[in-house]
């Protein structure tokens, strides 16, 4: 059992990841930023909003199979391990046993670990890269009989891109022009699925009437000022990040890298490049900057940073590895603690919902109108009853109804109705409240 070398490391990083991942998920119980509720209140539903289906399949499974929000955030928690576990494969192909080790703490760069024990998209789009890229260096380092088999499950797995984020179809798109072999147009089956679902003209489910298509009307939306301070917030949320840093020693790193002649790195300097453009437009449409943002860009970094370590720790002596060491377990301690505050902040600022929502699963038999906080979040276009309904087991519709959302029904018998004020939500008996749209 795990007797060779790589079935251990492979072990030790997926253990150590997912460790670090529950201990957050233990702090921080409760599911937490407007996406996430928005796929939790979407949970019965594969194709929500504009969002792409893969990531959402695995709510939709864990729901359909009994399991609550714990459950769903386990089954990110796993995702986010896997990816990272692929990365390191990936780093240890490129630079090296050390390299594969060394990539662990950047596993643990706080924007990735915060959003990857929730339902987002990005540990998704990193298992798939990852993924895909460590089967195809494992193919490129094997002569074996089993390669075309390699190759086949590589191309299969970066087809999977286009079904996990838009900033995938170009990825994979590079993908099946680097591998230079008409076999690997194989990858390009999820991206003919999804052009297919939507030739059929499938709808997808709104959990809410609130509008997540961040890119439309892009080009109304960029205004100078409000970009310059948009770039002052995404520097000071880098410096919180320790993103900074990492950009200098993973810029650094890549060219290393380059000048190392190292596979693939002149792909993954281009999905970098790739990435970064991507985080332009996204800055632009939402008319500021979020710490997720940094999610991928920092992790891609850290691939550098962690190969380009890989090869010095091969040339380096006692006292040099030493060092390397330590500046290894120190940023893995910065980037956890930093990933940590960012699920704390996430949390404290929802916690009048969570106080609503306790309330509400006090009274199985309760029915509330709620008249939410609104204006909250990217746009300020975000409310309340989005927070409550991806904190509960409880639907728009069933357990309550948002008021902000239209008029309730005639049949919707309510019991109690929730007023937002300042500082709290006001509970009283709902035959005293106005039953019409806010």
């Amino acid at each position: 059992m795990l007797r060779s070398p790589g079935a251990r490391f492979t072990a030790a990083v997926f253990a150590i990841e997912l460790a670090v991942r529950l201990a957050l998920l233990f702090t921080h119980p409760e599911n937490y930023s407007m996406d996430a509720y928005q796929r939790w209140g979407g949970r019965e539903h594969v194709l929500i909003q504009g969002w792409l289906p893969a990531t959402q399949s695995l709510i939709w499974l864990t729901a359909s199979l009994g399991g609550g929000i714990i459950a769903m955030r386990v089954v990110m928690s796993l995702v986010g391990a896997l990816a990272v576990t692929a990365g390191a494969w990936v780093a240890r192909y490129i630079a090296g046993n050390a390299a594969g080790w060394l990539f662990v703490p950047m596993g643990l760069f706080g924007p990735f670990l915060t959003w990857s024990v929730v339902p987002y998209q990005e540990a998704s789009f990193l298992l798939a890269m990852f993924g895909g890229l460590a089967l195809a260096l494992h193919a490129q380092h094997h002569s074996l009989p089993t390669s075309d088999r390699m190759w086949v499950y590589a191309d299969l797995v970066a087809g999977l891109l286009p079904l996990v984020r838009y900033e995938g179809w170009p990825v994979t798109l590079l993908y099946i022009l680097w591998r230079r072999d008409p076999k690997a147009l194989l990858a390009s089956w999820g991206a003919l699925l999804w052009v297919g679902t939507k030739m059929v003209g499938i709808e997808s489910h709104a959990a809410s009437p609130i509008d997540y298509a961040d890119w439309e009307g892009l080009g109304s939306r960029f205004d100078p000022q409000v970009l310059q301070a948009s770039m002052g917030k995404l520097w000071t949320q880098m410096v919180d990040t320790k993103g900074a840093l990492l950009g200098v020693l993973g810029l650094a790193s890549w060219i290393h890298l380059i000048r190392a002649k190292r596979p693939w790195m002149l792909w993954l300097g281009l999905v970098f490049a790739g990435q970064v453009a991507a985080l332009a437009g996204w800055i632009v449409g939402l008319e500021t900057t979020t710490y997720r943002m940094q999610a991928v860009p920092g992790v891609l970094l850290g691939l550098f940073v962690a190969c380009s370590g890989g090869l010095l720790w091969a040339k380096s002596q006692r006292i040099g590895r030493s060092v390397i060491a330590v500046a290894a377990i120190g940023l893995a301690f910065l980037f956890t603690t930093q990933g940590f505050n960012n699920s704390k902040r996430s949390t404290r600022a929802v916690r009048w919902e969570i106080r609503l929502v306790q309330t509400m699963n006090e009274c199985t038999e309760c029915r509330y109108l709620i008249k939410p906080r609104k204006g909250i979040g990217t746009r300020n276009r975000h409310d309340g009853c989005e927070i409550v309904q991806g904190l509960s087991t409880a639907l728009h519709g069933q357990k309550f109804w948002c008021q902000k959302w239209g008029d309730a029904p005639s049949d919707f018998q309510a019991t109690h109705a929730a007023r937002w004020r300042k500082g709290g939500y006001v509970i009283r008996d709902a035959r005293d409240a106005d039953r019409g749209p806010k």
